[in-house]
């Protein structure tokens, strides 16, 4: 997937006798979006930009070793010895082998006639990779930044390169001195590598400008010229956007932690390194009783001051725990982290608040599996189908109002609690607009211009055959309770290679809450691999009502 991103100019940052000021450049193609505010506590602000943009740069793929050299040799001594092989058997094909020998070590005189010439030319690269490392961010960032402009505050996005982890910086509107007009919607930031060291010079005694400008440029060499940026977008990543919001509308376990806790946990696993495992965080919660994290595979255990109000015991494992380094520098500066677990092998999120400002960290549920393989959290999002006219309405809205409830958006259209649900969950899945868990609310950000059109993937392959389920009528729903905490349970039967007992547990919004089936797949990934195709069926005979 190609994107085109033209901005008026590169962002600068500049420092005068005001203050240092941060001067983003909007994308043209998109609404004008603009604000110009004085930061307040800007020293955290930049702190936290600072810690999302390691977001972006962190890779925590597993680095594959080269064994080109090594099968090169393998091949020297079996061409050295196959001639011996088959002098009896096909003279003249190892004649012809040998003949082979004789120009490879020929060529091997060439190669070392033209070494140095090589040599100089890997030098030169390095130098090349060198000066991009310091000016070119798009060797580092797959995709410009967004930024949401809202009345209650702006919001930055992003994502990581192994496309595991995402990052959001969140400055309210109470940290913000705004001047002028301000344009609210969504768009990309030119956000560069000297922005950032800038970001390292913010101080307490030197105020921090925000400006987000959208600047009309004329064709003319006179007027201007505009920065275009042509970046090959791999699918995966618009896809893993896009799962990171629905993935937050799940239930999970709510924590708070002390950030003493945070640090001491990091300390750890940077002075050691797995040689074996499990390499696990094992979250154990106990009602009434302290939580308790314990590293693995070194069984240290940290106690938490804070004691757990859940009902049940629990001990939730969670992987590619080296991607919470980036909360390092902000631990300091905070005194809780607010985490929601969504059980073993499932995404986490980790929120840290630095005077007002908010910085969040979604994590994948270990680090080779990013947010787009096999997930499917956008399945489980909604249970209620919305038609076309729903759905506009409600796009209207949320660009209107910018920030929806489900229950204030059933109110204003008068449609029910679960078709507002649906319709907010397909704009999210759309990339027309995100879902913040901490305010539960659905705020309108367009993710990019262009139209999505994602491939097939696993997990499709999975709805296709739950749709064959549905059409061949092998789905058929046994029982509906009621249950406490506004949840109903749907049990359901579907015929497949053998007969399946799908269940479901929907809120009022219509969203899974829950959802066992008794086939191998269920049993063996639970949730960390997304709904089986027997749960998929079940949600298709809910949506077809």
């Amino acid at each position: 997937m190609e994107v085109t991103q033209t901005y008026a100019r590169p962002s600068t940052a500049q420092t005068d006798a005001t203050g240092m000021k941060f001067d983003f450049s909007a994308e043209l193609s998109r609404k004008p979006v603009s604000i110009q505010a004085l930061i307040k506590n800007s020293l955290s602000y930049a702190r936290l930009m600072l810690a999302l943009r390691q977001v972006v740069k962190s890779d925590w793929r597993p680095v594959q070793k080269d064994h080109t050299a090594y099968q090169d040799w393998v091949m020297e001594r079996y061409l050295e010895e196959l001639p011996e092989h088959l002098k009896d058997i096909a003279p003249e094909k190892a004649k012809l082998l040998l003949k082979r020998e004789k120009l490879k070590t020929e060529l091997r005189k060439l190669q070392g006639q033209v070494a140095p010439l090589q040599a100089e030319m890997n030098k030169a690269r390095r130098s090349y990779y060198d000066w991009l490392y310091k000016h070119d961010r798009e060797q580092w960032i797959v995709l410009d930044p967004v930024v949401s402009v809202h009345p209650d505050g702006v919001i930055f996005e992003a994502f990581s390169l192994d496309e595991s982890s995402y990052g959001r910086v969140t400055v309210p509107v109470s940290n913000l001195e705004v001047f002028g007009k301000v344009d609210y919607g969504t768009t990309n930031i030119d956000f560069s590598q000297v922005l950032a060291n800038e970001l390292y010079r913010v101080r307490s005694y030197r105020p921090a400008w925000l400006k987000v400008s959208f600047e009309k440029v004329e064709l003319s060499t006179f007027v201007g010229a505009a920065v275009e940026k042509k970046i090959d977008l791999p699918v995966s990543w618009v896809k893993g956007f896009l799962q990171v919001q629905a993935a937050s509308t799940f239930e999970g376990i709510d924590l708070k932690l002390h950030s003493q806790t945070v640090a001491n946990m990091l300390f750890h696993l940077e002075a050691k390194k797995e040689k074996a495992s499990p390499r696990s965080l094992r979250f154990v919660l106990k009602k009434g009783q302290p939580i308790q994290i314990v590293i693995d595979p070194w069984q240290i255990t940290l106690t938490d001051p804070h004691i757990y109000q859940g009902e049940t015991v629990e001990e939730i494992r969670i992987w590619g725990r080296r991607r919470l380094l980036v909360l390092k520098e902000l631990l300091p500066y905070s005194d809780e982290v607010h985490v929601k677990l969504m059980g073993t092998g499932m995404p986490s999120y980790w929120t840290v608040q630095s005077e007002g400002h908010r910085f969040d960290l979604g994590l994948s549920g270990w680090s080779a599996n990013d947010w787009s393989k096999k997930a499917g959290f956008d399945l489980l999002a909604s249970t209620t189908e919305v038609s076309k006219k729903v759905l506009e309405k409600t796009e209207k809205l949320i660009i209107k109002q910018l920030s929806l409830t489900p229950p204030e958006a059933a109110q204003a259209l008068g449609i029910s609690r679960e078709e507002a649900t649906a319709a907010l969950q397909t704009l999210c899945k759309l990339g027309q607009a995100m879902y913040d868990h901490l305010t539960q609310s659905y705020r309108w950000r367009q993710l990019l211009q262009q139209d999505l059109k994602l491939p097939e993937t696993e997990e499709d392959e999975r709805l296709k055959y739950a749709m064959q389920l549905f059409k061949n009528k092998k789905v058929k729903l046994k029982n509906q309770i009621q249950e406490q905490d506004d949840l109903v349970r749907y049990e359901f039967e579907v015929e497949g290679k053998s007969l399946y007992k799908p269940v479901l547990h929907l809120d009022q919004d219509g969203r899974v809450k829950q959802a066992v089936c008794t086939c191998s797949f269920a049993r063996r990934n639970k949730l960390r691999l997304g709904p089986c195709p027997h749960m998929m069926a079940a949600i298709v005979s809910l949506l077809k009502r």
